[in-house]
């Protein structure tokens, strides 16, 4: 199998045997990709400069197995710089995608999403709704989508002044008259969340405890090494 000038997103580098790197790319015919770049680190030509996160590339690689052979690489004049949190957000959609897409599994609207995204954090967006919308969108191409809109054990429509808790493998229903008041989830902030409103500091909130929720199984325990970087940077605030 060979591949030429694939459009690609470097998401994770780490060096393989004394002078090559082994890279995990993303793009949008192939999904996730990983290859090894042979002797890039033996050559400090500005041509190694290229293989960081956040330029887009045009890759060439050959190979049927596991580990691919990047057999060559080229700028596609599409470069983002990002900075502080910015930064640290870029570098956990990257390790969101290594960690959870499967490799050579197609989804080309995560591509787009995934550079959509760049472009908002270079721009300085809000983090916050960009992190959740990439997140939502991530877990519903990975099989694990809920809709916001729907009580599934009532059959109808999520209510604003409701109350409601959330299975995370079924999705949302009413609340038990009993149910702890720290899983309470009220209906206008679902319902924000499905029209990608995330002005309410509540509905961030809850926005943010339900991505969670739903990225645990997924992750493991392992901890992210993004969210470190947050950790870090808040504490020398």
């Amino acid at each position: 199998m060979r591949v030429d000038l694939q459009p690609a997103y470097i998401l994770h580098t780490r060096p393989y045997r004394d002078t090559s790197l082994l890279i995990d790319f993303l793009t949008p015919d192939y999904g996730r990709v990983t290859a090894v770049a042979r002797g890039v680190r033996k050559n400090k030509t500005p041509k190694r400069q290229l293989l960081n996160p956040f330029s887009r590339l045009l890759v060439c690689w050959q190979g049927k197995t596991d580990m691919k052979l990047l057999t060559s690489f080229e700028s596609d004049n599409h470069f983002l710089s990002l900075t502080a949190n910015h930064l640290y957000s870029g570098f956990y959609l990257n390790e969101l995608l290594v960690r959870l897409l499967p490799e050579m599994d197609r989804h080309n609207g995560l591509y787009f999403a995934y550079e959509h995204s760049l472009v908002a954090l270079q721009q300085q967006h809000d983090i916050e709704p960009l992190l959740r919308e990439f997140e939502f969108r991530l877990l519903a191409e990975l099989g694990y989508a809920i809709d916001f809109t729907q009580d599934v054990r009532n059959d109808c429509e999520i209510q604003p002044q409701g109350w409601y808790e959330c299975h995370i493998q079924e999705g949302f229903f009413s609340a038990a008259p009993d149910i702890p008041e720290q899983f309470l989830l009220k209906g206008e902030w679902l319902l924000a969340i499905a029209a990608g409103d995330y002005s309410d500091p509540a509905t961030r909130l809850a926005a943010k405890q339900l991505a969670r929720r739903m990225l645990k199984p997924l992750l493991g325990s392992r901890p992210l090494n993004s969210r470190e970087l947050f950790v870090q940077a808040k504490a020398q605030d």
